[in-house]
């Protein structure tokens, strides 16, 4: 039995941390979360050499310290214990494992900053380092789980996702959608039409996706969706068509159905980590 108890969150000092410590809140509430960690991560060999003489007096990590503490005091609504850590390492990643292992983290938030160059390498690199599922969240979204989209490929690892959702529907009374989008394989296409191929991948989709349904027996009702990737990316359509129904969060699993190894990141998911998405992104390790 699965149990969110402790989450970490991580802040940068930008105006995303107010989205992040909102929704934060709102998940900690929704979700009876015990533990709350607001992680900061100070790069001193970013700070250029003009500025090393007037810092070097300031003691960084008590001031941040105390900027993050008003931030949260003033957007964290949940009556749940939360704890800031300021941490100094060149690779911010490393030091997000360290906690996660050293303070049995359940699950890390982080923001993704829409057209912002680079803002997914960090998520990227959690993604395979670490442990614990990694909720990702897009300033744009509104701190709210009605309806969640899940990516759904058949795989054992897909299974994960709805052990997840279980533990969300227990809290929260969501409408759940099962997203299935197959690809019309190029190789063939000079042999057979692409209608037909439609035709066949839909019918053969669909019956899969019903078997792998009802094998789970879910006590809450699961809509299937059966979508044609056609010129986009899985990844691609999974954003678009959740975006388009106005769900509030997308649901994967880490890896795929065509993972050659355990070590692997699912193509899918490693897409969809560094995508500009406006919704939020579940991953389920």
């Amino acid at each position: 039995m699965m149990n969110i108890n402790t989450i970490m969150v991580g802040l940068d000092l930008s105006p995303m941390d107010d989205h992040l410590i909102a929704y934060a809140s709102f998940l900690a509430k929704k979700l009876d979360i015990k533990k709350v960690y607001f992680l900061h991560n100070v790069k001193k060999y970013a700070i250029s050499e003009l500025f090393q003489e007037q810092l070097k007096e300031l003691d960084l990590e008590q001031i941040i310290g105390d900027e993050l503490s008003e931030k949260i005091t003033n957007s964290f609504y949940a009556e749940v214990e939360w704890d800031t850590l300021i941490a100094e390492d060149p690779y911010t990643e490393s030091i997000f494992n360290h906690v996660v292992n050293k303070y049995y983290i359940d699950m890390i938030l982080v923001g993704n900053k829409i057209d912002y160059e680079g803002a997914g390498v960090l998520t990227d690199k959690l993604l395979r380092m670490v442990k614990c599922p990694l909720l990702i969240i897009p300033e744009t979204s509104t701190p709210k789980i009605d309806s969640i989209w899940t990516g759904t490929d058949f795989s054992r690892s897909c299974m994960k996702i709805y052990t997840t959702v279980d533990y969300i529907q227990e809290k929260i009374n969501a409408d759940i959608v099962a997203a299935h989008v197959y690809q019309i394989p190029a190789q063939f296409s000079p042999y057979v039409s692409a209608d037909t191929m439609k035709a066949k991948l839909e019918k053969h989709s669909q019956e899969r996706l019903d078997k792998f349904i009802q094998r789970m027996h879910k006590s809450y009702p699961i809509e299937e969706k059966v979508l044609d990737s056609k010129d986009a990316t899985i990844a691609e359509k999974l954003i678009e068509c959740s975006q388009e129904n106005n769900a509030d969060l997308l649901m994967v699993a880490d890896k795929g159905s065509n993972n050659i190894s355990s070590l692997m990141l699912g193509s899918v998911t490693d897409e969809l980590s560094t995508a500009n998405a406006k919704i939020p992104i579940w991953v389920v390790k």
